[in-house]
């Protein structure tokens, strides 16, 4: 092709027609110039193609992860969270009035789960946005008001991480030195501790500690509540913008 071209210029300047070579040649860098902005075109439109491809891949690992946390939430802190206030309130109740239950090891067993959760932290799966943070592909997430709004979701559960770490009391702590959990056997309860379990359960530092481990769990109750909410609206703010954006 490149052969064909230089032939007809050269027979243009053979026969002496200037002019003409000179408007062959300009249109020839025209065509040329054309070609290579087509191609640049071409080249954008798949780097563009493939951003795209990878900004939705984030999005639906998102989505996911929303799952896997409204689950993990659910399945623990939501259906958990209850018996553990019951637990608590049975605790303070006892202190306040002093009314001998007549099960006392079912008794003792729910003031025992008012500690649970009291030891460790929030595990949210942030698996993605991690990734998402560290390589400096949020960028990548095109709409300025999901990117806002996975920030927002993400950081908020980093906030929760922490004050779950430093909201908790000793409740358990305090429980377990007086009552052995054994996972294996975790309602045993043994006769003869009863008497010192019940006595422990009327000291001011239990009574104390009961009300803060009750402040903790209404607290991390309550803004996992509107974790919720916020996981649900991003998740349907992601699923409208796959649904327009996957052909």
């Amino acid at each position: 092709m490149i052969n064909f071209f230089r032939k007809i210029r050269r027979n243009l300047l053979e026969e002496g027609k200037v002019s003409k070579y000179l408007k062959y040649a300009i249109g020839e860098i025209i065509l040329v110039v054309v070609g290579i902005l087509i191609a640049l075109q071409i080249n954008n439109w798949n780097e563009s193609r493939k951003s795209r491809e990878v900004e939705l891949n984030y999005l639906k690992n998102i989505q996911e992860d929303i799952l896997s946390d409204s689950l993990y939430f659910e399945r623990s802190w939501f259906k958990r969270g209850d018996k553990k206030i019951q637990g608590l309130n049975k605790a303070k109740n006892y202190y306040l009035n002093g009314i001998i239950p007549t099960d006392t090891i079912t008794f003792i067993n729910d003031v025992a789960y008012g500690g649970i959760y009291g030891i460790g932290r929030l595990t949210p799966n942030n698996r993605t946005y991690n990734e998402l943070s560290s390589t400096g592909n949020i960028s990548l997430i095109s709409d300025q008001d999901i990117r806002d709004e996975i920030v927002a979701y993400y950081l908020n559960l980093e906030f929760l991480y922490e004050y779950g770490a430093d909201s908790r009391s000793d409740y358990p702590h305090f429980m377990n030195s007086y009552k052995v959990f054994n996972p294996k056997f975790p309602d045993s309860v043994s006769p003869a501790e009863i008497p010192i379990l019940l006595k422990m359960m009327r000291k001011d530092k239990f009574y104390q500690l009961t009300n803060s481990e009750l402040t903790y769990a209404y607290s991390i109750l309550s803004r996992l509540e509107y974790t919720k909410r916020d996981a649900s609206l991003l998740y349907q703010r992601i699923e409208s913008y796959l649904e327009f954006h996957i052909e």
